[in-house]
């Protein structure tokens, strides 16, 4: 027998392969069907929504080592913008870099009215670090606004009270789930010739009016964390509807080659003497995903609906409790929106309640945590950087410090909502 006889031909190699990749699905499948319950009396921020087609898409990808960006997540982006509604996803790997994306597209040199240092953005004062940092990365100057009490969103009517010469962008945060008022907002911006980049990282699958939250401005951004509304473990998506905005942040996602834009063609002939293989025409970043992330986001995508449904039954039960707990209010949704409720928020009277609240909850399996990060002007890292406040922003500094969410996550059962509910009622007797 020769040397050559004993090696397996392509084709049954592969079907070995084949057979093994099957097997190894079968016992993925059967160890998550083992995973026990979750106790009714442990209630976590979150709990992972994958199960065994998220883990075996992302073993093909492993298996067949294609792992860096390709076909997966180029499949993924288009699924995605169908589904929201908007003409370009680009995915990056979170929903921190999406924001950090869209300021850097917005303050590149080739974009007509691109941002400069000095220009102000107005945001919210409750949000999440990373959609400040950006702006004050970009030596751009945030110009924070009060929020709404009842709904935890920028109010439009402030807007104006916020604008000065030279106001450049407004970046709105859909914050918890609850989608901001959109169409004042984007009336004012385009009434001022403004930028609008529509944080959604808390948000995906909200709406305003029956359109997608996110896809109302130049920019959306959304998140896929681990504890968000579907994840990726790690990830992220910037969407748009503009073409050149799209092919630019595709760029700059990757490095700023070509590689990725339309007219990669017409830029390598404008440079003959350099290998278009490693072309740079923009100052660009490394925020590309893996194939591993988007083989997760193809699968939970399609349970997004699914998952926001459960979202919204689970809050409507823990509001109705709340209603019911002096001392206690939650947030109310936002009026011709509809809410995916990332968290449950609650509002105490004040510091003190508010901090006993937290240690009842948590004494009893269920998790807590601040509604965000407060007022993002007294958070030491942006205290002392470049930024303007409109008025004293007293409805951001009592979230802060009288505010809370719980988790709301679709394996919650009718048996965690309620533990979470009669947990509050004992607090309401103390």
């Amino acid at each position: 027998m020769s040397v050559t006889d004993r090696v397996p031909s392509s084709r049954s190699a592969t079907a070995r392969q084949d057979q093994i990749k099957s097997q190894i699905s079968g016992l993925v499948a059967e160890y998550f069907s083992l995973v026990p319950p979750l106790p009714a009396d442990r209630c976590p921020l979150s709990v992972p929504l994958y199960g065994a087609d998220e883990v075996d898409g992302a073993l093909d990808s492993l298996l067949t080592q294609n792992v860096t960006m390709g076909a997966k997540v180029d499949e993924f982006e288009k699924a995605f913008a169908d589904h929201v509604g908007s003409r370009h996803a680009v995915m990056v790997n979170s929903g921190s870099s999406a924001n950090l994306l869209a300021l850097a597209v917005l303050s590149s040199p080739g974009v007509t009215g691109a941002l400069v240092p000095g220009d102000e953005v107005i945001v919210p004062a409750v949000t999440w670090s990373t959609t400040l940092a950006p702006i004050v990365q970009h030596g751009c100057v945030p110009v924070l606004v009060d929020i709404d009490p009842q709904t935890l969103n920028l109010r439009p009517d402030d807007l104006e009270a916020a604008l000065s010469p030279r106001t450049r962008a407004v970046m709105p945060v859909h914050l918890l789930g609850n989608p901001v008022d959109m169409a004042p907002l984007v009336q004012f911006a385009r009434r001022h010739d403004l930028w609008v980049v529509e944080d959604t990282c808390e948000s995906l699958g909200s709406s305003v009016a029956g359109r997608t939250a996110g896809t109302f401005g130049h920019f959306g951004t959304y998140s896929f964390y681990f504890s968000h509304h579907i994840t990726t473990i790690e990830g992220g998506m910037l969407v748009t509807d503009d073409d050149d905005l799209a092919d630019l942040a595709r760029s700059v996602r990757a490095h700023g080659w070509t590689r990725d834009m339309s007219n990669r063609a017409e830029m390598e002939a404008y440079n003959p003497t350099i290998d278009p293989r490693f072309l740079f025409v923009h100052l660009g970043y490394n925020l590309r995903p893996t194939e591993i992330s988007a083989a997760f986001g193809l699968v939970q995508l399609k349970r997004l609906d699914q998952f926001n449904a459960a979202r919204r039954v689970n809050a409507a039960r823990l509001a109705r409790a709340f209603s019911e707990s002096p001392g206690l209010r939650c947030v109310t949704e936002q009026a011709g929106g509809r809410s995916t409720w990332f968290g449950f928020a609650i509002i105490a009277d004040d510091a003190d309640t508010r901090t006993r609240l937290s240690a009842h909850l948590e004494a009893a399996g269920i998790a807590t945590r601040p509604i965000v990060a407060g007022n993002l002007a007294s958070q030491p890292a942006f205290r002392d950087a470049p930024h303007r406040t409109v008025g004293t922003l007293p409805h951001a500094t009592a979230i802060g410090r009288n505010g809370l969410f719980v988790g709301n996550h679709p394996n919650l059962t009718p048996e965690h909502l309620d533990h979470i509910v009669s947990t509050i009622r004992r607090f309401d007797q103390t």
